[in-house]
């Protein structure tokens, strides 16, 4: 039995309609996902830098620190800049103490390059210099080079030679090497 002419080519006209709008709609949810995530990230960045080095300077024109990673993204609106896998090279304040290297797999810095967010598996080490060689791990770490400061809410663990210190939040003074562990301290002994 044959079908209208009128039938067929209405079933094929509903058919190519719902066949586009299908696909319209699985473009338009998989376009809205990543639109959704750059505008809480602040946009599109402004320029990408990938596999670089970039030595940021204070306000006297000494180096501040040196930043190496794969990728980094300039926001802006906001002029901070999100970093993958970073290492920071944090040299010591007028040439005395120790200089720094932190490595964690996420980073930000301030528009002003006053302060370092470190963020994954966040392991900062002491070259050795003048002191005996620090090691602290934790999961975030903030780094304020130009006040010799770095602090951190989250667990952390100190290993000095001789010792492992473990707490809840930090607080360190590169200047005067003081650092303190805000509560549920412990500290093991290390022959």
């Amino acid at each position: 039995m044959r079908l209208p002419d009128v039938s067929w080519r209405l079933m094929v006209s509903l058919v190519l309609l719902a066949v586009a709008a299908i696909s319209g709609w699985s473009l338009w949810s998989k376009r809205s996902a990543p639109a959704e995530e750059a505008m809480a990230a602040g946009g599109r960045p402004d320029y990408v830098l990938r596999d670089f080095e970039l030595v940021a300077l204070d306000a006297q024109g000494r180096e501040s620190f040196t930043l190496r990673a794969p990728e980094l993204a300039r926001d802006p609106a906001t002029e901070t800049m999100e970093i993958a896998t970073p290492l920071f090279l944090i040299p010591p304040r007028g040439g005395e103490g120790d200089a720094w290297e932190v490595r964690a797999r996420r980073g930000w810095v301030s528009a002003e390059g006053d302060e370092l967010r470190l963020n994954g598996k966040v392991r900062a080490e002491s070259d050795g210099r003048t002191e005996p060689k620090v090691t602290i791990n934790t999961e975030q770490l903030n780094v304020f080079p130009e006040d010799d400061r770095v602090t951190s809410p989250v667990a952390v663990t100190i290993n000095r030679p001789g010792s492992i210190l473990r707490g809840n939040g930090l607080e360190v003074n590169l200047a005067s090497k003081q650092y303190t562990l805000q509560s549920e301290v412990r500290s093991r002994y290390v022959p």
